[in-house]
């Protein structure tokens, strides 16, 4: 196996999606379908890179980044977004951005994409 990669996102469809393209390249593959659940799933098990929906209900990406960071927790995080006007500031602003810790990707997620973002983040 290559690695432990959580998948996030509340819309079931395209959580699903993710997952499929990360198990066939060989992935183990750990579903959270909010951001509540991914911090239960990042606080039990190894996860080496997370690829998170930014507009989750309860607690969305950004938040659930907020709580990583407060936890001095490292993990490299790709954000998936249909509105990534949203974050245009953020990214510009935020240094992980600047230093690859943290990624964006736009919804519909190219497969190609998701693999190499993924894959780089596992080099971190």
């Amino acid at each position: 196996m290559l690695g432990t990669v959580l998948v996030a996102d509340d819309n079931a469809m395209v959580r699903e999606s993710l997952c499929h393209v990360l198990r066939e390249r060989g992935y183990t593959v750990v579903e959270a379908e909010d951001g509540e659940a991914a911090l239960d799933v990042i606080n039990q098990q190894d996860i080496q890179v997370a690829v998170i929906d930014i507009m989750m209900p309860s607690v969305g990406g950004l938040e659930l980044r907020q709580v990583l960071i407060e936890q001095n927790a490292r993990l490299p995080v790709i954000f998936v977004t249909g509105q990534p006007e949203i974050v245009g500031s953020l990214v510009e602003d935020d240094a992980d951005f600047q230093t690859g810790q943290v990624s964006l990707l736009q919804k519909p997620v190219h497969p190609v994409k998701l693999l190499a973002e993924v894959e780089k983040r596992m080099s971190l």
